[in-house]
Order: structure tokens, then sequence, then C-alpha cells
């Protein structure tokens, strides 16, 4: 199997935590990819010119990165990251949907950031660092219930948190989440967050 990856984008990111925690890194082949690249763009399986995009050894491509990870998490060896049915199913996925929906907020605000200052929008980038701080509020009040999980779920809401240190380094989100905060600097040191920290898009070549 092949990844079109980039050490840039925290939706890749989940995708390799989990191959990490699966055990399962070694037979997938990483194949570098610039999301800020047009040709690097059209040069992605995914129509949509999105990563990460996975390439099975039968040539079929599978996209997003929820689907990946569900992918790798029923067709490889490793401990179970998803439930396969019932209501814990419903609950992992809920998170991971928040989670994501954090990270592509705090992606709109990063793509603001790349324009002229006069051309970037106030608006926008409130609106969405708002969607953000109040997911991060929502997991303050549910962290008791998946502390010491480790699923797609709680990969994503910790590499949501991560990206939120590096989009907002100025806003203090642990002051009004204490427990969150706990819970994420211990998953924050497992060695499949250490080995993946987000590099700036700004400086990938």
């Amino acid at each position: 199997m092949k990844l079109r990856w980039s050490p840039t984008s925290p939706f890749v990111r989940k995708v390799v935590v989990l191959m990490k925690e699966k055990g399962i890194e070694n037979i997938i082949e990483k194949e570098k990819s610039n999301p800020l690249s047009k040709d690097d763009r059209a040069a992605t399986p995914n129509p949509l010119g999105q990563i990460p995009c996975l390439i099975t050894d039968e040539g079929a491509s599978i996209y997003d990165s929820p689907v990946i990870m569900e992918y790798l998490d029923v067709e490889c060896d490793g401990p179970d990251m998803l439930p396969r049915n019932g209501a814990a199913r419903w609950t992992v996925l809920t998170r991971q949907a928040l989670a994501d929906g954090m990270i592509a907020s705090m992606v709109v605000c990063f793509v603001e950031s790349l324009k002229k200052p006069e051309r970037q929008s106030g608006g926008i980038v409130a609106h969405n660092k708002a969607i953000v701080f109040n997911g991060i509020a929502g997991l303050e009040k549910d962290v008791a219930d998946f502390d010491g999980d480790i699923d797609v779920g709680t990969i994503s809401v910790a590499v949501a948190l991560a990206f939120a240190d590096q989009t907002f380094p100025d806003d203090d989100w642990r002051g009004d989440c204490p427990a969150l905060a706990a819970w994420f600097d211990d998953f924050n040191q497992r060695p499949s967050m250490t080995d993946t920290v987000l590099m700036d898009a700004r400086e990938f070549k």
C-alpha cells in the first residue's frame, strides 16, 4: 500500500498516528505530497486533489482520513481502533467528527493567514476560531468518557488539540479545560504523537 503523505497535514497525521498505534507503518509506503503545490494536487488520485489518499495493493484509491483509518483498522492486523458495532461505535465516530470539524475550521484560518493582510477576513477567522473553541469546551465535558481509550476518536481529538496549539499559539484553552488539558498532555507523549509533530506548510518543500 501507498499513502500520499505530507508532514504538514493534520488529517494525514491522524492516519499516521493510527498506523503507528496499530504497528503497521512498515507495510505502507509514504509518498510525499505538498498540498500547497498545484502539481502535487493534480497527481493525487483523489479527484478533489486532497491528502491523505491511500492506494491499496489492488490499485484502489481510498479517501479521506476517516475512511482510510477505518479501512486500515479493518484490513490490517493490530489492536482495534473502532468498535465494529453498537453504541460505542457511534460514540467514537461522533467524537472523530467533532475533531475533524475543528481541524477543518483551523485549516480555513491557516488559508486566511496565507493571504495578504488587506485581503484577510477577520470575520471568517473569528467564526472558525469560535467553532474550534466551542469544540474544545465540548470535549472538556466529555473527556471522562474517553480517558484511557486509544481509538480513531481519541487520535483525532489529540491531533486537533495539537493543531490548535499550533494555529492559535497565543490562546490558552487549557485554563478553561483542565481535565482535557491533563488528558491531552498525557496522550501527546505517546510515541505515535511525538514522532509525527507537524511542520508549518509554509516551510515544506
